[in-house]
């Protein structure tokens, strides 16, 4: 009788194929770790040039509206921040007596949208003159359609130090100001509060929203320039964006954001 020969890996055999198995697992596992990384990091990148681009513009569309030489910016204890006030119309007034106390004037007519807090404001040359009110700014009580003309009633008797070259008001609303909290990175909106002499760095009163997330500063990140006789304003935005959550690339990756505004400063 003949046995069958039987055939079988030896030790060796099987020993190199379990290490080179190994080898192969281990080098996929690292390609597929360090392709997982790079997806993740250029996602966030992405989501992090997103928002800086969204927060700048928003920045500066609503700069742009703001009333000329309000424009002012402060920083406290690692807040930086950057105030205005808001302009929601304006138009030519018509008789407005060249001094003294007034109640009420008319105006060029235009879009009525009145809304309780208005304020009214007739020549403004610089920051001090506006958030200290007097003389520059007014409570409007009503605005009354008189078909080609609108009047504008105060709550009560108003000074205006100046007169406006091209018989120009503004309405306006309370300040807004944009603060980036630099032990947070936090940038939020802050709206509805009243106006001050001194700039309050952050707002304690009023509204509060969160614009954005995962901000540095970056030395200052408010400056402003005030316009001249020659260019217009400019408000410079500079600050540093990283993700506080997640190391990008193993390491504290951040960018730097610069972006300037032109701000009117025809009063």
């Amino acid at each position: 009788m003949r046995w069958a020969k039987q055939q079988a890996f030896s030790l060796l055999e099987l020993i190199i194929v379990i290490t080179i198995t190994a080898i192969l697992a281990i080098s996929l596992t690292s390609l597929t770790e360090y392709s997982i990384t790079g997806y993740i990091d250029a996602k966030d990148r992405n989501q992090l040039s997103q928002s800086a681009k969204w927060t700048t513009e928003r920045i500066a569309r609503e700069a742009r509206e703001a009333l000329p030489q309000s424009i002012r910016v402060n920083v406290n204890a690692g807040v930086h921040c950057v105030e205005f006030m808001n302009i929601v119309n304006g138009s030519t007034y018509l008789n407005l007596p060249s001094n003294g106390a007034i109640t009420s004037f008319n105006a060029v007519e235009f879009d009525i949208n009145f809304s309780a807090g208005l304020i009214v404001a007739i020549m403004p040359i610089n920051p001090t003159d506006i958030y200290s009110v007097a003389g520059t700014l007014g409570d409007v009580a009503s605005i009354v359609d008189l078909g080609n003309q609108s009047q504008i009633n105060l709550t009560g008797p108003t000074t205006f130090s100046r007169r406006s070259p091209q018989d120009r008001f503004y309405l306006l609303t309370t300040p807004i100001s944009f603060c980036l909290d630099d032990t947070n990175g936090q940038l939020t909106r802050y709206s509805g509060y009243p106006i001050a002499l001194a700039q309050p760095t952050p707002p304690a009163a009023g509204n509060s929203e969160l614009i954005a997330e995962n901000y540095r500063a970056n030395g200052t990140v408010f400056n402003y320039q005030a316009g001249t006789l020659s260019r217009a304003g400019l408000l410079q935005i500079n600050f540093q964006m990283q993700n506080r959550n997640r190391n990008l690339a193993g390491n504290e990756e951040a960018f730097d954001v610069f972006h300037e505004v032109h701000i009117r400063n025809v009063p």
